[in-house]
Parts: C-alpha cells; sequence; structure tokens
C-alpha cells in the first residue's frame, strides 16, 4: 500500500484535507484535564464540563461533545473497562497507560458498525478496515513486553466488550479479531501532538493517512488540527493531491479506502483530531509520497532496529540503501573516521558503556530534575572521550575518542542544553543580584552554547543522489533536471533563503563562539563551531572556504567583546527567525511551533527602544 501524487505538487503546500480518525484515545494522565471528544483543554473548576456518569473517567468539555463521544464511549466497552476490567490488569499495564487498548476498543466497534471489519480480510490478508495488521506472527514469537501487552490487551478488551451490548458482527474466533484490532492500533497510531508540551493521545486514522509510506528522506511531514471547523488552520484544498495505489488486496480493504477517502465517519468522529499532510519537497505527478514513523537523526542500524520492534518491517528507502553512506550517516555511526575514505572506520568497544553511561545521566536527571548532577557527569564523558591533540589526522593507537558530532555528542548536546536552561530558569524566579545573577547568566550561556553545536548538523544528501559529501557545507543543491520543474522558482528562492541564513549564522557564531563556550571544557577545545580544523583534515575539512574564513577573520572579533549581548541577542533573533520559517513550510504558518517563534520575537522587540524588528 502506498500514496502517490495525483498531481504535481509545489513545497511547503497541504497534500490532503483534514483527515478524520477513525479512533482517538487521551493518555491516561490527560483524562481529567482535556476533553475526550476533541481533545481541548478543559476549563478549571467550570460548571459545563461533564463527565460520564456511570465510569466517570471521561470528561468532555460541553454538550455537544458529550453527545459526539457517548456511544462509542459506552457501546465500544470502554465505559465497562474503566469500570469493571481495569483494576484486573497488571500493574505494568497500568502504569505503562492504556490508551491503546481503548483506542482499539473504539476502533473495533467504529469499524464493525460501517462493515468495515471482515473474518477474510484478518485471516488471510492480515488487514483490518484497510489497516495494516502484518507482522503481529513475529511480535508474538518474539515475546518480550509487546507480546504480553497484546495477550494480555486482547483478554481485558473481549471482557469489556462482553459487557456491554453485543455488536452487530460475531466472529469464530473472538480473541484474534481483539489480538489484530490492538496490533493494528500499536503499528498505525501516531502521537496527537497539539502544543509544546508532551503528546496528549493517540489517533487511529484510515487508508487516506495509514497508507503513508515511511522513508529515512521523506518528503512530506503532517500537523494535527482540533476541529474541523478551524479554518485558521486546516486545509482549504477541495481535493486531495495524492491517491492510494495498492496490489492484490481484498476487497473490504478497497472498500475500507473508499470509505475514508470520501470523507465518511462524519457522526462517529465529529471532533476528534484531524491529520493535514504537507509536502515539504517539490514533487512530480506519481511519485509516492513518504513521511516518517521515527527520530531520522539515528544511525541505520538505530533507524532499522526502530522500525523493527514497533512495525515489523525493514527499510530499504534511497537513504538506508545508499553506497558509500551519506555523509550524516557517517557522522552519526562514526565516533573516527577518515572523512575522505569512508571504509577506514576506527573502532572504539566503549562507546556502548558511553552511550549506556549518558541515557543513566540523561535518566536520573528526567525523574529526579538534578540538573547539575546530569551536567557535571555528562562533561566529565565528553571531555575525556573528544578527540583532541590529533597530529594531522593521525590516530594515537587505540585511544578512545568521539567525533564532536558523533551521536553520542549528539545526544549529549541535547541534554545538556535542556539541563542548562533548566539550571538557568530554576534561578529565575525571586529577585536575583550579584552571584545568583551571575549564575543565571553562566547557566544560560552555557544551554546557547551545547544549543548552537546541535545546530551545525550538516544535511545528510545533495540532491537525489545520495552522493557522499567529504565536507560540512551550508549549501543546498539545485533541483535535479526533470524534477519537479514548475516549483523550481519556488525550490531555488528556498535555498538562497537557507544559504544567507547559514552565513550570516557562521559570521555571528565566529565571533561569539568563544565567549559562549567560556567554562565548558568540553567545548573550549573547539575554535569555533564553523572550523573543525583542529581534528586534523583526515577527520574533518573545514565547512568554509579560505576565503570564506579570511573574510570572518577580518572582521576583529575582539569587537565582540565590547558588546557580547547584542551580538547573542542577533544569533537569538536570526534562529528563532529561521525556525519560524522552516516550521511553515514543513507545518504550515498556523503551527503552534511557528507561533511560539512569533511570541518570542515579539516579545524581544517591546524590550528594546526602537524596536530591533522594525
Amino acid at each position: 500500500m502506498e500514496m502517490r501524487a495525483r498531481e504535481s505538487v509545489n513545497m511547503s503546500e497541504d497534500l490532503t484535507g483534514a483527515i478524520a480518525p477513525y479512533a482517538t484515545a487521551l493518555h491516561d494522565m490527560f483524562l481529567h484535564s482535556h476533553c475526550s471528544s476533541c481533545f481541548s483543554k478543559l476549563p478549571p473548576q467550570s460548571t459545563c464540563v461533564i463527565s460520564c456518569t456511570m465510569c466517570c473517567s471521561v470528561r468532555y468539555c460541553c454538550s455537544e461533545c458529550l453527545t459526539s463521544d457517548l456511544v462509542v464511549h459506552s457501546s465500544s466497552g470502554e465505559c465497562c473497562f474503566f469500570v469493571e476490567h481495569l483494576k484486573g490488569a497488571s500493574p505494568s499495564y497500568v502504569i505503562e497507560g492504556t490508551s491503546d487498548l481503548r483506542a482499539a476498543l473504539r476502533l473495533l466497534y467504529v469499524l464493525e458498525m460501517q462493515g468495515l471489519a471482515s473474518f477474510d480480510s484478518i485471516n488471510h490478508y492480515s488487514r483490518i478496515g484497510g489497516l495494516s495488521a502484518s507482522g503481529i506472527e513475529e511480535a508474538l514469537e518474539e515475546g518480550e513486553d509487546i507480546a504480553e501487552r497484546i495477550l494480555e490487551g486482547s483478554l481485558l478488551m473481549s471482557s469489556a466488550r462482553k459487557s456491554r451490548a453485543q455488536t452487530n458482527v460475531s466472529f469464530s474466533d473472538v480473541l484474534k479479531v481483539e489480538r489484530m484490532t490492538l496490533w493494528a492500533v500499536i503499528t498505525n497510531s501516531v502521537e496527537v501532538q497539539l502544543s509544546e508540551g508532551l503528546a496528549m493521545g493517540i489517533s487511529v486514522y484510515g487508508p487516506s493517512f495509514s497508507w503513508f509510506n515511511h522513508s529515512c528522506f521523506p518528503n512530506a511531514s503532517y500537523r494535527f488540527v482540533l476541529t474541523p471547523n478551524d479554518e485558521d488552520c486546516i486545509s482549504h484544498k477541495s481535493k486531495s493531491s495524492v491517491v492510494p495505489a495498492s496490489k492484490g488486496v481484498a476487497a473490504d480493504v478497497v472498500k475500507g479506502a473508499n470509505y475514508h477517502f470520501l470523507n465518511s465517519f462524519p457522526a462517529i468522529c465529529k471532533y476528534g483530531p484531524r491529520v493535514v499532510v504537507r509536502c515539504t519537497k517539490p514533487i512530480n505527478k506519481g511519485d509516492e509520497v513518504c513521511i516518517t514513523y521515527i527520530d531520522l537523526l539515528q544511525t541505520k542500524e538505530a533507524r532499522q532496529s526502530d522500525l523493527w520492534l514497533k512495525y515489523k518491517f525493514i527499510c530499504s528507502c534511497s537513504r538506508c540503501v545508499a553506497s558509500p553512506e551519506p555523509y550524516l550517516d557517517l557522522i552519526l555511526n562514526g565516533h573516527a573516521r577518515d572523512l575522505t575514505k569512508p571504509e577506514d572506520e576506527v573502532t572504539a568497544p566503549t562507546i556502548e558503556d558511553l552511550d549506556d553511561a549518558l541515557q543513566q545521566a540523561i535518566s536520573e536527571y528526567s525523574s529526579g530534575d538534578d540538573a547539575k548532577a546530569c551536567c557535571d557527569i555528562i562533561e566529565s564523558m565528553l571531555s575525556e572521550n573528544l578527540m583532541r591533540d590529533l597530529p594531522k589526522g593521525e590516530l594515537l593507537g587505540t585511544k578512545h575518542i568521539l567525533h564532536p558530532l558523533h551521536r553520542v555528542c549528539f545526544t549529549a548536546y541535547m541534554a545538556l542544553a535542556s539541563a542548562y536552561r533548566f539550571r538557568a530558569l530554576s534561578l529565575k524566579t525571586g529577585s536575583l543580584h550579584g552571584e545568583k545573577n551571575d549564575d543565571l547568566f553562566r547557566m544560560a550561556k552555557a544551554a546557547a552554547a551545547y544549543s548552537l553545536s546541535l545546530f551545525f548538523l550538516v544535511e545528510s544528501m545533495k540532491g537525489d543522489t545520495g552522493q557522499y559529501l567529504s565536507e560540512a557545507k551550508f549549501t543546498f543543491p539545485s533541483c535535479p533536471e526533470g524534477f519537479a520543474k514548475h516549483d523550481s522558482v519556488k525550490y531555488n528562492d528556498f535555498r538562497s533563503t537557507c544559504e544567507r541564513f547559514g552565513k550570516q549564522m557562521s559570521s555571528l557564531s565566529f565571533h561569539c563562539w568563544s565567549f559562549l563556550a567560556q567554562g565548558l571544557p568540553c567545548l573550549e577545545q573547539i575554535k569555533n563551531p564553523i572550523d573543525f580544523s583542529w581534528l586534523g583534515t583526515a577527520i574533518f575539512r573545514s565547512p568554509l572556504s579560505e576565503d570564506d574564513y579570511a573574510n570572518l577573520s577580518a572582521h576583529n572579533p575582539t569587537s565582540f567583546a565590547m558588546a557580547p549581548k547584542e551580538c547573542i541577542l542577533s544569533l537569538a533573533i536570526y534562529c528563532i527567525t529561521y525556525c519560524k520559517y522552516l516550521t511553515s513550510i514543513c507545518y504550515g504558518p498556523q503551527h503552534y511551533l511557528a507561533d511560539r517563534a512569533k511570541d518570542i520575537l515579539e516579545g524581544i522587540n517591546i524590550l528594546y527602544d526602537p524596536p530591533l524588528l522594525a
């Protein structure tokens, strides 16, 4: 199953309208703070908030949401699950959350009511309502946590369903359909992110979304919107720019696809979170449209492991099969190597130990909020294991070293940026004078330095060739010949905008890096974030040409010491503005990240007279 472009589409255009879900479920921690129908935040101590009178476990913001959701809540068995059967679940099931099980109850009820769940499709095609449920046999055979969750969850679902009114569809093997539905939720659901906080719940969409395949080099992304009447957020496209493509599927699979593509389920899923797919690159008519299912800033092995554990397939996208590896994968996968010769890899047997120590520090920080201990542990690890003092590209024996952009370093930078920011925020309470004010500034400065180091992860591919890059450049390829020619102007505008931003960032970073990195031993080793010549050319080539570097050096960096705050402020403004620009391309101008960037920029502008952004 796949989705292909019905027509040629420009980059940063919506490919679909707002797609309604088959089934949704809030995560357990949000059941009492958000509406189970529309996912909106409930007003505190409001008389309009309504709860289910039977289980008192789900709440609604208004009578309309109650009316739209209550039939599914009660008839699916979810209400009975809360009242009678949750107490029978194992402690681990309750701790991990029940949203997947509740979504499966709702999904099975909806499919049964619409005649989209057939035993033949489940038994012979491993599909239910057009949703893939393949790989369940492998998941059960592998055992461990996922098998236990499927087996125990299917029993809880069956028990809850028997306690409410009988369905219109009966199966000779009830537990099989329960298991298949739960597995379909596990493999097809997506986390609903509507704000900067945690994911609020999960949603399962029909073939018009679930048939978008994964790629580690995707050409589309997606966003969520709350209601179909939110004209500011939802696509105005009158028709979808994508069409399903499939071969040799069961009749009810095609029926399920057509049913959903014709915008069915208006009464059952009236308010649930919609999803809109948006292209991030020019796409030609007939090209497959792909999104990503996982975090792409991982090694190939980690990506393949994630995909197999959850979805039971091996990715064979252009990034995964490229030979030699794309530049980003070389960096993420190797702690030291000659980047001009991909086969010359230097192995370090302690890499797994370093990764374990890093994850342990992050876990303790997340659970205990001990940000200082997290910073101390991670910075000590980096200082002892980063590349340093290498004689012109030669490695010293079996010395354990990490490339500054290795995946372990990348994760460490993210953790340190978060921990230092947390420490800075914790100091903001109350009046600050003297030493405390100095500590606040030092924490914020460190957070900025580690955040800036993340920026210089370089592009992984060049055009559609997957060509290996021997140096890191902040440049973008021209549109390949014959590739979305109608969009070449818009794509070239995007490329030139990014290149201008890169040059400005390089200049600002060059001048303020030594100030930001001061007092951080693992960053002080780096001259500046755009020059890694200290590693030796055999390890890393400078992203700047000699002329570019001379031009930057010509601007006396000592002048920066006269106005450090202004330079850092300018750097922040450029980063936030660029974030807003990329967000509008990937998710649309009304996305919450774009709104957040706009609010920050407006806040900065208010603080200064005359306004900086006038």
